[in-house]
């Protein structure tokens, strides 16, 4: 009887292992993605918001706690801390100039506002992140932003 994991039947980003049966195999999936194949993400959100005390993004393989504008993350990365604060004048200018600012609290600027990624954006505080879809074979192309 031929090796049943070859070719690999189990999804390409979902999949740790594949153990060889008689006439079957066994796909062991990596935290954070599930199914026969290991083809289906699992939502981490979907159960407790994911541990996160405001905002949850899932993400191929795994999450992200995100802090609402005027909050930071904490160093946990679960939960957020400080308050909202009344736009005011400093607020303008960093607005203006499309930076993350300390004077003496911040504003976020939500840079996938602006629909910088091809397929997902998670905006944080002072930065982003792009992500692509792994279930459908494309993966972050080097300029951080396309999909391939």
């Amino acid at each position: 009887i031929s090796n049943q994991c070859s070719p690999l039947p189990c999804h390409k980003d979902g999949y740790k292992d594949c153990i060889d049966g008689q006439a079957k195999y066994t796909c062991v999936c990596k935290p954070g993605w599930q199914g026969e194949n290991c083809e289906e993400d699992t939502n981490e959100c979907e159960e407790l918001n994911g541990g996160c005390s405001q905002r949850c993004a899932n993400l191929p393989g795994s999450y992200r706690c995100l802090c609402e504008d005027g909050y930071f993350m904490h160093s946990n990365k679960r939960d957020c801390g400080g308050s909202r604060q009344d736009s005011t004048l400093p607020f303008s200018v960093c607005a203006m100039n499309k930076s993350f600012c300390m004077l003496p609290f911040f504003l976020d600027i939500d840079e996938c506002a602006e629909n910088i990624c091809a397929q997902l954006c998670v905006n944080s505080p002072g930065s982003y992140s792009c992500y692509c879809d792994g279930k459908k074979g494309f993966k972050l192309s080097k300029d951080m932003k396309n999909c391939e």
